[in-house]
């Protein structure tokens, strides 16, 4: 499948009819990227973890579009989630083998919904619908109740709309407690729209992407900061990405991903390293843990999986910064000879080449991984409370001798 890199996501290039056809074949897990997504994204490792396990990112916005369109990345079209709703149902109008619950909306509108949409494909084919709590996700108890709703319905199709991101975060945690589900549709609004309960944008609104406009016209009060505050940050990102300045969160990323993307990412891993060891540990059942076939394959050293798997998120939740010398050497990337040497080979040559370029020019480790690591730091600083933290001071410290050396 053909896919698009937008900072930190890969957006699918396909068609509706396409992915209609997928779904219904196949089933799947759908994200519907939009600006206010993005900008989350950029912060959320939660959210962003439901976005590197769904099985289709499309996007549902017309903005996107046009960035895409501008960065020389164009895509077919754009697919929402209230276009995407409807269009599933009328696509399996006399498909009786898809069953859809409808999850979302106040009290009583996904009941509307679900009576609306079975008048339009004259068949009962939303089979039941409820309208959550607020606050449900944090009620364990509900959520167990709303689990048990849905599995005892026959539904094969969850269709949620409770609001990005907890609807993709309540997917993520209950979906292997629904063994039925063979396609999860996070769709903000679009229950409301079905039961006559807001308004959609006019379609001339839509396609020139003003919906957010009309949806702001229509909600001052709750969605005026969304549009015109949160989203600022997004038009940043998008000049980095244009320019190739822009710079993921290798933090948010480490919380995020699965550990063989971290590696990946981290330059440790090749793309194709991780393919074989991903193909490797499905061909196991995932029963096997991915750090043991990387060790097995003597891809990495068992301290060097043990520092990013374990280490790495401990020092997070800590807020523990170290100098550069002291991650690699924490990670088994570089030992106390090796610093030994470079800083003798330093001053020996009275080169203005810093510690962490010595590194990388003797092969220790990669520029990527050196570039990772930085990132990595930058941001912990900055998170610590320290917003003067430069780029530039991160590179003045790869010249600093690790503690460990220090006498």
């Amino acid at each position: 499948m053909n896919k698009v890199k937008l900072l930190n996501i890969l957006i699918d290039n396909l068609s509706l009819s396409n992915l209609l056809e997928e779904l219904t074949k196949n089933g799947g897990f759908i994200v519907t990227p939009n600006v206010d997504h993005l900008v989350k994204l950029q912060k959320d490792p939660d959210f962003l973890k439901a976005y590197k396990i769904a099985d289709y990112v499309v996007c549902d916005s017309k903005i996107l579009q046009y960035v895409l369109k501008l960065l020389g990345k164009p895509i077919q079209e754009k697919i929402s989630g209230s276009d995407l709703l409807p269009a599933f149902y009328h696509y399996n109008q006399h498909n009786e083998d898809i069953k859809i619950f409808l999850l979302g909306g106040e009290e009583g509108v996904a009941q509307k919904a679900q009576h609306n949409i079975n008048q339009k494909v004259a068949r009962k084919i939303v089979v039941d619908a409820l309208s959550p709590s607020f606050g449900f996700e944090n009620n364990h108890s509900e959520c167990l109740t709303i689990i048990d709703k849905i599995n005892q319905s026959g539904a094969n199709v969850l269709a949620i709309g409770v609001g990005a991101p907890k609807q993709e975060k309540w997917i993520v945690k209950y979906r292997a407690q629904l063994p039925n589900v063979k396609v999860f549709l996070p769709i903000g609004a679009t229950i409301d729209f079905e039961a006559g309960y807001k308004p959609r944008s006019p379609k001339w609104m839509s396609n020139m992407g003003l919906e957010w406009l009309y949806r702001l016209i229509s909600e001052p009060k709750r969605l005026w900061k969304r549009y015109l505050v949160d989203s600022i940050p997004f038009l940043i990102h998008i000049l980095q990405h244009r320019f190739d300045i822009y710079r993921h969160n290798p933090i948010v990323e480490l919380k995020s991903m699965p550990l063989g993307m971290v590696l990946n990412h981290a330059g440790l891993l090749s793309n194709e390293q991780l393919n074989l060891v991903s193909k490797t540990q499905k061909e196991k059942n995932y029963e096997t843990n991915l750090g043991k076939i990387i060790q097995n394959f003597g891809l990495l050293s068992q301290e060097t999986i043990t520092f990013f798997a374990e280490t790495l998120p401990k020092m997070i939740e800590l807020n523990q910064v170290l100098l550069m010398g002291d991650y690699l050497q924490k990670a088994h990337l570089i030992t106390t000879s090796q610093i030994q040497y470079l800083c003798q080979k330093q001053k020996l040559l009275s080169t203005h080449k810093k510690l962490g370029e010595l590194i990388v020019e003797e092969g220790y480790i990669s520029q990527k991984t050196l570039d990772w690591f930085i990132e990595f730091q930058y941001v912990l600083k900055s998170q610590q409370g320290n917003k003067n933290t430069t780029f530039r001071q991160i590179y003045q410290e790869l010249e600093t001798i690790p503690s460990s050396l220090n006498p």
